[in-house]
């Protein structure tokens, strides 16, 4: 039997902690004798809040682990709110004694923070995964749904935990077993090792024409060294001046403005969810010059970086308003500075 357990730190994702549980669940059913074992530790108190406010009880305190194979760290957007210096020191321990550890969500932010991802890949959610980046170099980060490598795994969040645990359930059970479980939750789109994660501008679900989603992930894997629409219009089999029509349609700016609103709102992440200098930030988000840089900035948000990093919450985004500037969760504008790395 392979025991994995669920660490839940406060106010993690419930969906993504059920979603998991449930699917190991549903596998078990099809067997006399259940192949895995779920259980849910903490290192605070039983009842554990989730970010929705319904707990959880887990019954084990992550201390008192002792026979299981997998620890799976859940957590959700306040990763910054909440550490544990004992449970940093037992993840390593845990590591040491040749367990695989894992993440759901912002739950890779602190196995990161103890040092076990260092030369692993990893993924992070869309909204998380620049910032994550830049604080762990050591560690490589890609935009997938979920990595898989030897003694890792880690899932970008939400039904992306589903996917993880599907791919658990075919490493030791097969790909039929796998098939079967996706078929009985009604998990259709099964997402296999590789997967790219969209974002709201990339996804096949937003109701743009394809070749605009293409080219916003070109853009958004080449962030620090931006190309030149021309060479993203010739990939696309496109001329530059199709390409701007579509993005005109779609965004009403050109696909250089576009480009320009990726750009910025990458720099506004990094601005508010880091101590990486000014300088730095617009070096790695493609802007040659610092002034142009600050000017730009201004003109999007109405500030300069460093107002918008000292400054409280802001008021927040319109929602149904589709621009890459608005693309910063909430709770990002929250992050506490002071805990961070």
């Amino acid at each position: 039997m392979y025991t994995i357990a669920f660490l839940l730190l406060p106010e993690y994702s419930l969906l993504g902690a059920v979603s998991a549980a449930e699917t190991l669940r549903v596998a078990n059913s099809l067997y006399a004798d259940p192949p895995f074992r779920c259980l849910f530790a903490h290192d605070t108190e039983p009842d554990v809040p989730s970010s929705s406010g319904i707990p959880l009880h887990a019954a084990t305190h992550v201390r008192d682990l002792k026979e299981f194979d997998a620890l799976v760290v859940a957590s959700s957007f306040r990763h910054d709110t909440y550490e544990n210096t004992e449970t940093q020191g037992l993840i390593r321990r845990f590591d040491r004694h040749g367990k695989t550890i894992g993440s759901i969500e912002s739950g890779v932010y602190h196995i990161a923070r103890a040092g076990v991802l260092n030369g692993h890949i990893a993924t992070a959610h869309f909204n998380n995964l620049p910032m994550f980046a830049e604080l762990f170099p050591r560690v490589k980060f890609v935009k997938q749904v979920y990595t898989w490598s030897h003694k890792r795994m880690t899932c970008a969040g939400g039904s992306a935990a589903t996917d993880m645990m599907l791919h658990l359930i075919a490493e030791r059970l097969g790909k039929a077993v796998a098939a079967r479980v996706a078929n009985i939750i009604i998990f259709p789109y099964r997402r296999e090792l590789g997967a790219y994660q969209d974002d709201l501008f990339t996804s096949a679900y937003n109701g743009f024409p394809q070749p605009v989603r293409e080219a916003c992930r070109l853009m958004e894997e080449a962030i620090h060294r931006p190309l030149d629409i021309e060479t993203i219009a010739t990939h696309l089999a496109l001329s530059r001046r199709h390409l701007d029509r579509l993005f005109e349609a779609a965004f009403n700016c050109s696909t250089f403005d576009y480009y320009r609103m990726i750009r910025l709102a990458r720099a506004r992440k990094l601005v508010k969810a880091t101590r990486i200098e000014l300088a730095t930030i617009a070096a790695r988000c493609g802007f040659r010059s610092y002034p142009r840089f600050l000017e730009r900035y201004r003109e999007a948000y109405g500030v300069c970086p460093s107002e918008d990093r000292a400054s409280a919450l802001l008021q927040p985004t319109q929602p149904d308003k589709v621009s890459p500037l608005n693309d910063l969760h909430p709770y990002q504008n929250q992050l506490d500075l002071r805990r961070m790395v």
